[in-house]
């Protein structure tokens, strides 16, 4: 269920050019139809394949490949849950032939700044999400800043639009020193600058990625020690 977050925080850290395969089910090998055993065959074939290399870490289910960081899961149940919103699968495992179309352009694993020693030995900052919606106020914004948190990030309604309710407790989670990252709820396309106190009060965007991703992003720039304008130019990087 957390499999896209692995996958993407892989694809930061990880330091190798070598295919690197994520692989799940969604049905138990006891069910009609387990699809778990096609799952791992395809995602053997694809890091077995020349064509993987230097893609970035992948996610291999239901005979699509997807790159790590725009994947996501969209069902609770069915097998074609995982699917990358508006962007599209890279490939395809087609009578277990690996093809590709396109792949990402973004940033990963060698020509990322991120490594595996930020896990070395301590969990990673203390990061929350918190999620917008009707009739909203600032309390679990508060709290969340009052147990210790480094990072916030604000699962905004459409373009990342802040609960005029929640704008007075961002604004103070921010003069703490918090970092707080304008994401969205809606499940695809990009956040970027709108209302303009919501920037003033010093709120990055989170661009493209999901809540849960931002998520990950932010806690390995925050573990580099990244200050503010560093951490903007993450987001419009990764």
């Amino acid at each position: 269920d957390t499999l896209e977050e692995t996958a993407f925080l892989l694809n930061l850290i990880l330091k190798s050019d070598k295919p690197i395969v994520i692989v799940g089910s969604m049905r138990p090998a006891t069910s009609i139809s387990a699809d778990g055993p096609m799952n791992l065959l395809n995602a053997v074939r694809t890091a077995c394949s020349e064509k993987s290399v230097g893609k970035g870490v992948l996610v291999v289910l239901n005979d699509e490949i997807h790159g790590a960081r725009d994947v996501t899961k969209t069902n609770t149940t069915n097998c074609s849950t995982f699917a990358s919103p508006r962007l599209g699968a890279l490939g395809f495992v087609t009578g277990g032939i690996v093809d590709f179309y396109k792949a990402s352009v973004k940033p990963h694993t060698t020509q990322t700044q991120f490594t595996s020693a930020l896990l070395n030995g301590s969990d990673l900052p203390l990061t929350d999400i918190i999620y917008a919606h009707a009739n909203e106020d600032s309390r679990l914004i508060e709290a969340s800043a009052a147990t210790g948190a480094k990072g916030i990030v604000y699962a905004g309604m459409g373009n990342g639009s802040v609960h005029v309710n929640a704008l007075k407790g961002l604004r103070e989670a921010i003069e703490k020193g918090v970092i707080v990252i304008r994401s969205s709820r809606t499940g695809s396309g990009a956040v970027v600058d709108s209302a303009p106190e919501w920037s003033e009060a010093g709120m990055i965007n989170g661009g493209t990625l999901n809540p849960q991703k931002a998520r990950i992003l932010l806690q390995l720039c925050l573990a580099s020690g990244l200050g503010r304008e560093e951490i903007i130019e993450a987001f419009n990087r990764y």
